[in-house]
């Protein structure tokens, strides 16, 4: 089956060692910027069909602008994982966030936008917004041409505004206030998540996932003085509906096909007219490509280009095991996670390194991305399930010794499922009653009482929770109670 990428319609280490911010994903030679209106025009074709009321990105950059600059500088050491109430110099932090209350509010109003909507290149932006880096830009400069997301920094400064509003407001005892915000927040991240390129997709889902993880933080940290009904209401109405008439399996998230558009350019460029190989573009576009982020390799890697023209497929070719390696990737994507298909080798894997070279470096291997999203999977369906649980507890005065007791009133039955079970069987629930169980984490040893929630993670296999790793390839994902809390030493 063959996608028409110009008019697809999207339905809908922290963030990947910078790149998602401002690193080149694409170098190649200045032929492709005579087609930069095209491209861009495919690029932006999704957004063309959603009206302006519909799109949160103009609005939520208005707001972003009068944004004050924070006491730390959002990065490694400081972004809304790292925020809580007993780190150093919380009470500035928290007087930031109090000061900027409109970013608050602009989250509430944008919350129900269809997309962000960030479009690529600068034409027609407010200029405002290219001054600060508020752009998904396609930049000339010399001879090379990149593509860059530099708003993503914003996204990751905006939340880490949320994470200390929240909590300053749950210090205040306004946990009404303080979840209405992060709710907001957590459903303009999923509008970003429908981005079109891999760069800015993968870095939304991985912040998506670490602002549900903060906002299991919170539950488990206030979950005595909350009320029944705001934690229900949390559990069914609200965390299940990050995007209108999304499922627990996340199957209206997008595949990210912008990269092959860019691809398809790139390619486009380094064949003559008759379709063949142009030998010097070949070894100009590829060995800079390919030597990123050292380019000191590259005069070797242009002797070996220039070698792989002379064998390399047709233009015609290489585009069709272009489309093929996506049609793949598309298939996959909408396939249940463990279709025996999904065990084959990938279109990618198998293309001709040398036939097809360009085509292999050019085109986006994806396949982390099904790691991430089940990853996502699991932070959603565990950030539900841990407000149901908290309610069931504040009601009962005890934790459930069966999940199914929460079931319905407390949160929906569908939600509990892991991703990571070649069965397509539930989260585990361990109820530990006046036990303690001791967690291997990154943390530390942690131990969690009362009960513990947690998904199988990449191996399908149970180790009883004994080791935690987020959306590894082994040990379990604990995902409630909070392990990061718990070794602050909150609320133990």
């Amino acid at each position: 089956m063959t996608r028409n990428c110009s008019s697809f319609l999207p339905v809908c280490s922290r963030l990947l060692a910078n790149s998602m911010f401002a690193a080149s994903l694409f170098v190649v030679t200045s032929a492709i910027h005579a087609q930069s209106p095209e491209m861009l025009a495919k690029l932006n074709a999704p957004w063309a069909l959603v009206t302006e009321n519909g799109k949160s990105a103009t609005r939520l950059f208005t707001a972003y602008l009068d944004l004050t600059k924070s006491p730390v500088e959002v990065g490694e050491e400081f972004n809304q994982t790292t925020i809580y109430p007993g780190m150093t110099g919380f009470a500035e932090v928290a007087k930031w966030a109090e000061a900027n209350s409109m970013m608050g509010k602009a989250l509430i109003d944008l919350q129900n936008c269809q997309v962000l909507g960030v479009p690529y290149g600068t034409t027609g932006v407010d200029p405002r917004f290219v001054e600060r880096g508020l752009t998904a830009t396609v930049q000339l400069d010399g001879e090379l041409v990149t593509v860059n997301f530099p708003y993503l920094q914003a996204l990751d400064t905006i939340s880490a505004y949320v994470a200390a509003e929240m909590y300053r407001l749950a210090e205040a005892g306004k946990f009404d206030e303080g979840f209405t915000i992060g709710v907001a927040h957590l459903r303009v991240l999923r509008q970003a998540v429908d981005a079109t390129m891999y760069g800015e997709k993968s870095a939304a889902m991985t912040m998506l996932c670490e602002a549900l993880s903060v906002h299991r933080d919170l539950l488990y940290v206030y979950r005595d003085k909350m009320t029944v009904d705001a934690l229900k209401k949390l559990a069914t109405k609200e965390y299940p509906f990050l995007k209108p008439s999304e499922n627990e399996r996340f199957k209206r998230l997008s595949m990210p096909e912008g990269d092959l558009i860019v691809a398809e350019a790139v390619l486009n460029t380094v064949f003559s007219q008759d379709g063949q190989p142009d030998l010097e573009k070949f070894a100009k576009t590829f060995s800079v490509l390919q030597s990123q982020p050292e380019p000191l390799t590259a005069f070797g890697a242009a002797k070996r280009w220039s070698k792989i023209a002379t064998v390399h497929g047709s233009l015609e070719a290489s585009n069709k095991k272009l489309t093929d390696i996506y049609d793949d990737w598309w298939r996959r994507w909408r396939m249940r996670a463990y279709d025996p298909m999904q065990s084959l080798p990938t279109e990618l894997s198998r293309a001709n390194p040398v036939k097809y070279a360009a085509v292999v470096l050019v085109a986006r291997d994806i396949e982390s991305l099904f790691e991430l999203r089940r990853r996502l999977g699991v932070e959603v369906s565990g950030t539900i399930i841990a407000a149901g649980l908290c309610g069931y507890r504040n009601q009962f005065d005890t934790w459930p010794d069966k999940i199914e007791k929460s079931y319905t009133q407390f949160f929906p039955q569908r939600y509990d499922f892991d991703p990571y079970d070649k069965d397509y069987g539930r989260l585990l629930y361990t109820y530990l009653g006046s036990a303690k169980k001791g967690i291997d984490s990154s943390f530390g040893r942690i131990e969690v009482k009362n009960c513990v929630l947690y998904a199988r993670n990449g191996d399908g296999e149970s180790n009883s929770a004994a080791r935690h790793a987020v959306g590894g390839k082994s040990d379990d994902f604990v995902v409630f109670p909070p392990l990061r809390a718990i070794s602050r030493g909150q609320a133990q």
